[in-house]
């Protein structure tokens, strides 16, 4: 098994990629796809496996330079000569033929480019060729039926000699049926763009979850939560646009005040009363947490696991500390500190809404029904507050 780097990628796959089969990355021309395959060229690099990277997207010390913007340093592996890069991209533009130890001669006569990188391959005992990016060689050769048919041949020839292919591709550039044609010789087909990395094609059942979201950033392509683990992730996610909306990575969000939830939260007790206010928190922080048990259900192994993901997900987002106080199969109790909104001395328990959001997750997780209650609240003089989920006493058998 070979990991991509990337653990949620790899969940969706069950462990990552099977050895002996090829890897296409497709995607848009904002180049997310290619960055995202230089960090599986990396993860193989740490693995020990033995590379041979053919460039015909820009120079080799470009592509240094440009993956280092991501985090991505291909220089000790180079020099230890676990990466050998070859340049296909100096001759298809140079009026002159180029020549160099690591310079093909000519690119654009593919059997004779195919035949010369074949040997070096073999020569060299590598595990994996990776053609970035297959994309020139389409827009540039004059014959796309003689491009598909070399390549294919020609991934498939070497994997006759257990070398697998790494490739990238803009799938704008081609009509479906053509895309699809390309795809022929790859095990895995993975796509990356418009947020969300998304496993097309394996030759092996996937995970509950297909995809995931994503940001780009300096470290590269990052999963959407795991960017937002810190304040300082969160904080580089924030713009505002030229139309008055400020944007938390994909989410358009508002900075909402303590003291106006709160006077939410009162007008609410006032217009409907006690009893019928707390109906109504419960019942929006169960209507607000709709889905959300389900996403997580398909990353994390364990209910627990979940929520321990969700509650520091909420101390980051300013939202207070959670944490378990006691677990098990039926009962699930749960302390919070400094829950948002603070009230001190309102006198009742202020946040029906976290008990019905705890009772909405764990039910679409750990299935049957549940409900949630506030017993101790801050807001009332307690030194913290408590929530208790049980599990609905029709679902445990009792009468």
């Amino acid at each position: 098994m070979i990991s991509t780097g990337i653990q949620r990628l790899d969940d969706i796959l069950k462990g990552g990629i099977r050895e002996g089969h090829s890897v296409m990355f497709s995607g848009l021309f904002d180049e997310d796809h290619r960055i995202l395959m230089h960090q599986f060229v990396f993860s193989l690099l740490i693995q020990n496996y033995k590379v041979l990277l053919v460039e015909f997207k820009q120079t080799p010390p470009s592509l240094v330079e440009w993956l280092n913007e991501y985090g991505i340093d291909y220089s000790p592996f180079i020099e230890s000569g676990k990466l050998r890069i070859l340049d296909g991209y100096t001759n298809i533009y140079s009026k002159m033929t180029v020549t160099g130890l690591d310079v093909l001669p000519n690119p654009l006569d593919l059997p004779i480019t195919t035949a010369i990188i074949k040997d070096i391959l073999i020569k060299g005992k590598y595990d994996f060729l990776v053609i970035d990016d297959l994309s020139i060689l389409y827009a540039v050769l004059p014959s796309k039926e003689e491009f598909f048919k070399i390549i294919i041949r020609f991934i498939n020839s070497i994997s006759l000699e257990r070398i697998s292919t790494v490739a990238s591709f803009i799938e704008e550039l081609t009509p479906p049926s053509y895309y699809s044609l390309l795809t022929l010789p790859f095990g895995y087909v993975i796509s990356v763009k418009d947020s969300k990395v998304r496993v097309l094609k394996a030759p092996h059942p996937l995970g509950p979850m297909t995809y995931f979201a994503y940001v780009k950033t300096e470290k590269g392509i990052q999963p959407y939560g795991e960017h937002y683990e810190t304040v300082q992730g969160l904080k580089e996610s924030l713009f505002l646009d030229e139309e008055g909306m400020l944007w938390a990575g994909n989410e358009r969000i508002q900075v909402i005040g303590e003291s106006s939830e709160a006077m939410l939260i009162e007008s609410l007790f006032e217009y409907f009363g006690e009893e019928e206010a707390k109906k109504f928190l419960y019942f929006w922080g169960r209507k607000e947490f709709q889905g959300i048990g389900r996403i997580y259900m398909k990353v994390h192994k364990t209910l627990k696991e979940a929520l321990e993901k969700i509650f520091n997900e909420t101390k980051i987002s300013g939202g207070g500390i959670l944490e378990i106080l006691q677990f098990s199969d039926d009962v699930i109790v749960i302390k919070g500190k400094n829950l948002f909104p603070r009230m001190p001395n309102f006198g009742t328990q202020v946040h029906p809404h976290y008990a019905g959001a705890l009772a909405q997750i764990i039910e679409e997780i750990a299935g049957g029904e549940w409900e949630g209650h506030e017993i101790k609240c801050e807001a009332k003089g307690d030194t913290y507050c408590e929530f208790v989920v049980k599990r609905k006493a029709e679902n445990m058998g009792e009468s």
